[in-house]
């Protein structure tokens, strides 16, 4: 059986979710865009004034993925004004859910979708909602059968590296 845990972020843990934000992003979209692009996004994205800020922004939490005492993964979970899009109050965003590649495949995945689960339903939310890109299908096939459904989409830009989104969304 294998040690898995979940536990919310503290200000402690900023420098280790700053580093693993890095790796997650470019093990799963380095290739994908020209390098400086990347490196612009990751200084920009994955600074410690960067994090610091979104942890302390009301509404938006913090969730790490730990496989004994390795740390796996990071769920960013956004309620209210913290939405990264005008979605409502009735609304929860998923905004970031990365892990290592060495861990996935390990039901990680799954773990932090039932805390999502538990988490929308204590906020009194009727509403999940994520963007994904276009040509990740591996996520896209993982969040269909977590019983999501595409409702719009919007642009995510890597540096320069204007990427679609598609929006995908699940009920309560």
């Amino acid at each position: 059986m294998i040690d898995k845990t979940i536990r919310e972020a503290t200000v402690e843990d900023i420098p280790a979710l700053a580093q693993l934000g890095e790796a997650t992003f470019v093990e799963t979209f380095g290739q994908e865009s020209p390098a400086e692009d990347v490196a612009n996004y990751l200084a920009e994205a994955f600074s410690l004034e960067k994090v610091t800020a979104e942890m302390a922004e009301p509404g938006a939490t913090f969730y790490l993925s730990f496989v004994g005492d390795e740390l796996a993964g990071y769920l960013k979970l956004n309620t209210d004004d913290s939405q990264t899009e005008p979605e409502g109050p009735d609304s929860l965003e998923v905004q970031r859910i990365y892990f290592l590649k060495k861990f996935q495949g390990l039901g990680l995945g799954t773990d932090f979708f039932r805390l999502v689960d538990e988490k929308t339903k204590e906020a009194g939310k009727k509403r999940i909602w994520l963007g994904v890109w276009e040509h990740n299908q591996k996520a896209l096939h993982f969040y269909e059968k977590k019983g999501f459904k595409p409702f719009s989409e919007h642009v995510f830009v890597v540096g320069s590296d204007r990427q679609r989104d598609i929006m995908m969304e699940k009920k309560v």
